[in-house]
């Protein structure tokens, strides 16, 4: 089975929103720094700036302003997760991958650190590396439905089938309203030897419930016969 990660498509930012620093949750390491308070204040100042940015599409200015915040809080773990969120947004992955590097350095328990750099590295089908950065943001995140489905992807890349399943369903435990994990089952249960039909039909018609556009060679082969080639089956869901 080959599944390959999909185009960074329109639901990209809307997970990438989710990595941005939580300004009313500043971290614990801020406040530990040797920064002056008003180093502090600027470094809030800027992110809330870049954050706005980020959320009206200016990513080349939230690119900018959360590296002035970075300039006031080099250390701060939560900053750098969110400027590699605007640099895997923007496409640079090799340097989003140098930022979460360096805030696993400063935080290694950082969940949304570890999954991004996987997902970066899924992107760039570096299997290995997605599969073991994943594995550390479920551990470190256990209850994020994405962290799952994307360990999920990047053991059916390996041909893991099983492990695949059971990160999937986990996700789909999480969020029953996660369509892509669901569509991800789907294509999971067509590849099966032989295919498993009625699971595969439940999970794709509960990701078109939930928004996610047909796939006419999916639906050809819900309604096929079991013997019917599976060849043209799309390898997953995209980026949400």
């Amino acid at each position: 089975m080959s599944w390959t990660i999909g185009r960074m498509g329109s639901h990209t930012a809307a997970v990438m929103a989710l990595l941005l620093v939580p300004l009313t949750l500043w971290t614990a390491s801020t406040s530990a720094q040797t920064t002056t308070s008003s180093r502090q204040e600027e470094a809030r100042k800027f992110a809330a700036q870049a954050e706005k940015a980020f959320a009206s599409g200016n990513l080349k200015l939230a690119e900018s302003l959360y590296k002035k915040s970075l300039e006031a809080a080099p250390e701060n773990a939560s900053l750098l997760v969110s400027l590699a969120a605007v640099e895997t947004r923007l496409g640079n992955l090799e340097a989003s991958q140098v930022l979460l590097r360096q805030a696993l350095r400063i935080d290694l328990n950082n969940g949304p650190a570890w999954m991004l750099l996987g997902m970066n590295a899924l992107e760039l089908k570096q299997d290995d590396e997605a599969f073991a950065d994943l594995v550390q943001a479920t551990l470190r995140d256990e209850q994020n439905p994405r962290a799952h489905n994307y360990l999920g992807m990047a053991a059916g890349r390996k041909g893991w089938t099983e492990a695949s399943e059971q990160e999937l369903r986990r996700a789909v435990e999480l969020d029953q309203r996660y369509a892509d994990a669901n569509f991800n089952l789907a294509v999971l249960y067509l590849r099966r030897t032989p295919p498993l039909i009625e699971l595969a039909r439940r999970h794709y018609q509960r990701a078109i419930d939930l928004g996610t556009p047909r796939d006419p060679a999916i639906e050809k082969l819900i309604t096929a016969p079991v013997a019917k080639t599976i060849s043209e089956l799309p390898a997953s869901a995209p980026l949400p």
